[in-house]
């Protein structure tokens, strides 16, 4: 290869990598415009390198084939448009793809051959093409005069970009202080301790399964009141835990999808309890819940334990859809070893943490909540060898290793149980358990092929949907009831505020459970994820399950199980049951209208 064909293949990949980069800075922009809660600014520099390499790689193809296809023109500023031209097009198409999919389309952008997918793709392609002309027009501007130290100084300036990037980034994270912990609650207040254990099932307990999976928790279930028939509202993270602190359904505080964030129009109990003079504290390793979220309102100290995300990202340049895919192309064709960290911190970290907030004295009464992600897939092996099983690995294991997943689960959750029990025992250590109202529940449950798939958020079957709930009110008051009446995860704020003293609050929609008042008349829940959107309506002891006809999991549109009977959901009666369907629909229909009339806007 000629010097001169060097020194255009260098050009074309200078130029490729500021196409790609433009583009990231503009999704990043966008990111940041949609995203009031942002509290450090990532994502910026991520942007610019990532697709900057992207966009270099893009570049250098181009150069290589138009350089053996015969095109050489003599002008370099023209050779540079093209190729920064080539490194936007195509990532602009598929950056454009992703956010429509994600926004617009709830994950499922319309199939190709449709004309609704026709007409989005051929706006997208006319769209990324405009965006690669403006491009090219001003990396064409940014090169200067004609002269052979065009591609030279673009290299220089997108360095600088770079760095620029990076110290900009950090430049503009504010520095939160240290809080000032204070209560000013007057009178005798329970300390609240509400734990979420993400994807715990119902039956993954001992004493609800028979196996030998949780002795502590099951010592602590003898000393609380256990509902039986707790369910949850959605059955992925963040609509339901925003439904656990706010006490409304999803479609009122509209955290539903991937991209939405807990609004500000929303009041948690965290906000509640520190009006009310509680001190509050949070302790969570979900990026679903974590501060970019803006899961941390109403609290004094919102602690995100964070994974070790790879390529050094921070939490928000994970939102990028470039570091989506370099993330999936890691794990998928270059792991070796799988470990917590790379996807949260483990109960013994939280336990780590938690004991060194305890021994630091917080003012009392506090409200904390501590949200824990051990069973959530990967199902590690214990203790810990870098063996695994992982959704982003094999997102459809085979049915025959239903039996392996579960072994690997309930051994988490051992785990778990271990650490969360070692915490407890430092409560129990410091005098605080006694005059503490001790919540444990879950956002959802967890699938293992009982209705053909795996993990969670695609159905609202029984194993995603039925959570373990316990309560210990302050000097074990009840202890050792069980309560067979149906539970809500909507009921935790309401009962939580009632507990602590403060007055009722119209705007919840649960109950509080140590009221008169009688269990509700049916039970809702609604999940929108991957292209599913789902309803559920529990009524006497019928549950009816509506699912959008085309949806990626398969499931019928119309299900209809009676409970009693069938308690696994293997059975779909709707076909031969048409009245109970209607009046089942028409009850679904009914409170769909009253719960969007109410949603936050």
């Amino acid at each position: 290869m000629g010097g001169k064909a060097f020194g255009r293949i260098l050009g074309g990949v200078v130029a490729g990598a500021w196409g790609g980069s433009l583009l990231g800075v503009l999704e990043a922009a966008m990111i940041v415009a949609t995203s009031p809660s942002l509290s450090e600014f990532g994502l910026f520099p991520f942007a610019v390198c990532a697709y900057g390499v992207m966009g270099a790689g893009l570049g250098a193809a181009a150069s290589v084939l138009l350089w053996a296809a015969g095109w050489k023109p003599e002008r370099q500023k023209l050779w540079l448009a093209v190729h920064a031209a080539a490194g936007m097009l195509p990532i602009g198409f598929v950056v454009g793809r992703y956010h429509l999919a994600q926004r617009v389309f709830a994950e499922q952008f319309p199939a190709l051959w449709s004309a609704a997918g026709l007409a989005w793709t051929t706006g997208l392609v006319i769209a990324s093409a405009l965006l690669a002309v403006l491009g090219a027009a001003l990396v064409s501007l940014v090169a200067g005069r004609e002269s052979s130290w065009a591609a030279p100084r673009l290299l220089l300036l997108w360095l600088v970009g770079c760095a620029t990037a990076a110290l900009g980034a950090r430049w503009f994270t504010p520095v939160v202080p240290e809080p000032q912990r204070r209560a000013t609650a007057e009178g005798a207040k329970p300390n609240v301790v509400l734990v979420i254990v993400d994807t715990l099932r119902a039956d993954a307990l001992g004493f609800a399964s028979g196996k030998a999976t949780t002795p502590r928790i099951d010592a602590l279930a003898r000393e609380a009141v256990y509902f039986r028939n707790a369910y949850a509202q959605s059955s992925w993270t963040r609509p339901s835990v925003a439904t656990i602190l706010t006490g409304l359904h999803p479609v009122e505080h509209g955290a539903i999808q991937k991209f939405d964030p807990l609004p500000e129009g929303v009041v948690t109990i965290a906000e509640f309890l520190r009006d009310a003079g509680y001190w509050t504290a949070g302790f969570v390793t979900n990026i679903n819940v974590a501060p970019i979220f803006n899961f941390q309102q109403g609290f004094g100290e919102y602690h995100y334990l964070a994974p070790s995300f790879y390529f050094g990202a921070s939490d928000s340049a994970t939102r990028l859809s470039a570091y989506k895919l370099l993330r999936l192309v890691r794990e998928r064709f270059f792991r070796r070893h799988l470990y917590f960290y790379h996807y949260y911190q483990d109960a013994k970290v939280m336990r780590e943490h938690v004991a060194r907030w305890l021994a630091a004295k917080p003012p009392e009464p506090f409200f904390l909540l501590l949200h824990y992600m051990d069973p959530h897939d990967p199902y590690f092996e214990i203790p810990y060898n870098g063996k695994g099983i992982a959704r982003v690995l094999d997102p459809n294991p085979p049915a025959t290793q239903a039996a392996e997943m579960r072994r690997l689960y309930d051994a988490d959750v051992t785990y778990f149980d271990e650490q969360f029990g070692e915490l407890l025992s430092e409560f129990r250590r410091r005098g605080l358990l006694d005059r503490t109202l001790l919540v444990v529940t879950a956002d959802h449950g967890e699938e293992f092929h009982e209705h053909g798939g795996w993990w969670h958020g695609t159905t609202l079957y029984e194993e995603q949907l039925l959570v373990p709930l316990m309560i210990r009110r302050p000097g074990g008051v009840g202890a050792g009831t069980e309560r067979t009446d149906w539970a809500q995860t909507l009921d935790l704020a309401p009962t939580i505020l009632a507990q602590a003293g403060l007055p009722a609050t119209p705007s919840l929609r649960g109950r509080d459970l140590f009221s008169d008042q009688p269990p509700p008349e049916f039970l809702y829940a609604q999940e929108t994820l991957e292209g599913n959107r789902l309803e559920s309506l529990h009524w006497q002891h019928w549950k009816l399950v509506v699912a959008n006809p085309d949806n990626p999991r398969g499931l019928p549109a119309v299900a209809l199980f009676d409970l009693m009977v069938d308690p696994e959901e293997r059975n779909n009666l709707a076909a031969s049951n048409a009245e109970v369907v209607r009046a089942m629909q028409l009850r679904l229909d009914q409170a769909r209208s009253l719960f969007s009339s109410r949603a936050r806007r």
